[in-house]
């Protein structure tokens, strides 16, 4: 029997695109909030979602590392593609604490945990 988790798959980047990004986290906190069990998978140019340390005064909007945190505060599970930070150049000491690190065949089985799924 399926466990009801929801998995929520963003494959954007955190900025300029700030409707899938975004809205990735907010129906992720908003699900958290309610007591729902979720996971959070960034990958493709959703990996930069999880960076520490952003500086996004150049472009004029706040960054995210806020509802980021609040993801992890609320229990959320964060799991970040490998592969995808490689090939951004984004090793796993950038992440902000409590990003998990998984390779693309790892994915399988944490997809697999899900029933409900949402991409962004």
């Amino acid at each position: 029997m399926k466990s009801g988790k929801l998995l929520i798959y963003a494959t954007h980047g955190t900025y300029g695109r700030d409707d899938d990004a975004y809205g990735a986290l907010l129906a992720s906190n908003s699900a958290l909030a309610k007591g729902l069990e979720v996971t959070l998978v960034l990958v493709d140019d959703g990996v930069a979602m999880a960076k520490g340390n952003q500086n996004t005064a150049k472009i004029g909007l706040p960054n995210n590392l806020e509802d980021m945190q609040d993801l992890i505060d609320l229990d959320g599970r964060l799991v970040v593609v490998g592969e995808s930070m490689e090939e951004r150049g984004i090793a796993a000491s950038e992440l902000i604490e409590g990003a998990e690190v998984v390779s693309l065949s790892d994915l399988v089985n944490v997809i697999m945990e899900h029933d409900i799924f949402l991409t962004f």
